[in-house]
C-alpha cells in the first residue's frame, strides 16, 4: 500500500473506532434488554401460575359458601316445618279433650327442642358460609395484585422490545422502572397470601 492509502486509513480510523464503539455499546444494551426481558418473562410465568391457583382457590371457597348456604336454608326450612307442627299441636291441645292435652303438650315440647337444635345447626352452618366467603375474598385480593403486576411487567417487556429497536437508553430506564413497579406489586401480593 502506498503512503496516501495508509494516511487515509489512519484518517478513517477515529471514525471507524466511533462506529465500532457505538455498535459495541448497542450490543451491550441489547444484551441487557435480553436479560431483563428473560427475567421478567420468567417472573410473569410464575405470577400467571400463582394467579391461576388463587383464582381456583377463590372459586372453590365461593362454591363451598354457596353449598353451605343451601344447607343452612334447608335447616331453616326444617326449623319452619317444626314450628308449623308445634303450632298445630298448640291448636290441637286447645281443642282436645283434657285427657289428650298432655300428649299434645309433650309434642309441643318435642317440636320446641327440635327447633332449638335446628336453629343451632343453621347458625353453625351460616358461620361456615361466612368463613368460606372470607376465605374466597382473601384469595381475590392478592390475585388482583398479581394481575396488576402482570400488566406492569407486560408493559415493561413491550418497552424493552421497543428499546431493542431504537437503542434508547432512556426508554430502557423507563422499562426498568415499570418492571420494578411490577415486581413491587407482585411482592405485595405475595405478602398478602
Amino acid at each position: 500500500m502506498d503512503q496516501t492509502s495508509k494516511t487515509m486509513s489512519h484518517e478513517n480510523a477515529p471514525h471507524e473506532h466511533a462506529v465500532e464503539h457505538a455498535a459495541h455499546s448497542g450490543d451491550q444494551l441489547s444484551r441487557w434488554v435480553a436479560v431483563f426481558t428473560a427475567i421478567l418473562a420468567a417472573l410473569s410465568g410464575l405470577l400467571h401460575y400463582q394467579e391461576g391457583v388463587l383464582q381456583t382457590q377463590a372459586l372453590i371457597s365461593k362454591n363451598d359458601a354457596v353449598l353451605l348456604q343451601s344447607k343452612a336454608s334447608d335447616q331453616w326450612n326444617y326449623y319452619q316445618a317444626q314450628s308449623n307442627k308445634g303450632h298445630l299441636m298448640e291448636l290441637a291441645a286447645e281443642t282436645a279433650p283434657p285427657e289428650k292435652q298432655a300428649y299434645y303438650r309433650d309434642q309441643i315440647s318435642k317440636y320446641e327442642e327440635r327447633k332449638k337444635e335446628t336453629a343451632a345447626k343453621a347458625h353453625q352452618i351460616e358461620q361456615q358460609v361466612e368463613d368460606a366467603n372470607r376465605q374466597s375474598e382473601s384469595r381475590q385480593h392478592p390475585q388482583h395484585m398479581f394481575g396488576q403486576a402482570l400488566a406492569l411487567i407486560s408493559v415493561a417487556i413491550s418497552l424493552a422490545a421497543v428499546t431493542s429497536l431504537t437503542g434508547s437508553r432512556k426508554l430502557f430506564v423507563v422499562a426498568g422502572l415499570t418492571g420494578l413497579a411490577g415486581v413491587a406489586v407482585a411482592l405485595l401480593g405475595f405478602l398478602h397470601l
